[in-house]
C-alpha cells in the first residue's frame, strides 16, 4: 500500500469513527463539552477577527473572568439540538433553517441584554437589511453557513474528540469548568446589573452593591466590554 493510500485509509477510518460518535444519543455531558469548546473557540475567533479587520486587540469575552463567549457557546448547543439529526438533509435546507434560527437567536440575545442591563453588545444599524439593529441579512447568512459546517464537519469531529477523552478525567474537567463558568456568569450579570443601577442613580443598598461598585466600576467594565453600548448613549 502506498503512503497516499494509507493516509486516505486512515482518513476514512477517522470519518467513520466521527460519524458513529455523532450518531450516539445526546447527553448533558456531551452538550456541556460542546458549549465549553464553542464558547472558548468563539471568543478567540472574535478577538482574531477584530484584530485582522480593525487592528485592535480587545476583549470579546461575555464574562468578567475567562475567555468565553456565551453567545457562541449557547449557539453551539442550539445548533446541536436543532440540526444534529439533519446530516442527511440538503445543504440549501440546512443553510436556510440555520439562517432563520440563528437570526431569531441573535435577536433574542440582544433583546435580553437590553432588558436586563440597559446595554447592547452589538449594533448593526449601520449595515443594510438590519432589523432594529439587532440582526442583519449578512450575519443571518453566516448563521446558515455555520449550521451547515456544524452539521457536516464540526459536530462529528467534536463528538469524536469528546468520546476520546477518558470519561473519569472528562467528568472532573466538566465539573471544574461548570463551577468556574457559573461563578463568572453570576458575577458578570451582577456587575452589569449594578452598572445599570448606577446609570439610573440608584445608590448602593448593601454590602454586595458596594462591593460591585468598588470592584467593577464603569471604567473597568467598559474596558472589559469595549464594544458595549449604553442604550441612552447610543440613541436606542
Amino acid at each position: 500500500m502506498t503512503r497516499e493510500a494509507a493516509v486516505e485509509t486512515s482518513r476514512d477510518r477517522v470519518r467513520e469513527e466521527a460519524r458513529i460518535s455523532a450518531a450516539k444519543p445526546l447527553t448533558l455531558y456531551r452538550l456541556f463539552w460542546l458549549f465549553l469548546i464553542a464558547g472558548v473557540v468563539g471568543d478567540f475567533i472574535e478577538v482574531a477577527f477584530w484584530l485582522l479587520t480593525r487592528g485592535e486587540l480587545i476583549s470579546r469575552s461575555s464574562l468578567v473572568y475567562g475567555p468565553f463567549s456565551l453567545v457562541w457557546g449557547l449557539g453551539a448547543v442550539l445548533l446541536t439540538l436543532a440540526f444534529h439529526r439533519m446530516d442527511d438533509q440538503s445543504a440549501a435546507r440546512v443553510v436556510l433553517a440555520g439562517a432563520v434560527l440563528g437570526g431569531a437567536y441573535e435577536y433574542i440575545c440582544s433583546w435580553i441584554q437590553e432588558v436586563l442591563f440597559g446595554a447592547c453588545f452589538w449594533d448593526y444599524r449601520h449595515l443594510p437589511f438590519n432589523l432594529n439593529g439587532r440582526v442583519n441579512l449578512v450575519f443571518c447568512l453566516f448563521w446558515g453557513v455555520a449550521a451547515l459546517v456544524w452539521v457536516r464537519a464540526a459536530y462529528p469531529a467534536l463528538c469524536l474528540f469528546i468520546d476520546r477523552v477518558p470519561r473519569r478525567r472528562g467528568r472532573r474537567m466538566v465539573r471544574a469548568a461548570a463551577l468556574f463558568l457559573t461563578c463568572s456568569t453570576v458575577l458578570s450579570a451582577a456587575a452589569l446589573w449594578r452598572m445599570d443601577q448606577r446609570r439610573q442613580e440608584v445608590p448602593a443598598g448593601g454590602g454586595v452593591s458596594r462591593f460591585l461598585d468598588e470592584a467593577y466600576p464603569d471604567r473597568w467594565l467598559k474596558d472589559r466590554y469595549p464594544n458595549m453600548g449604553i442604550l441612552d448613549e447610543i440613541g436606542w
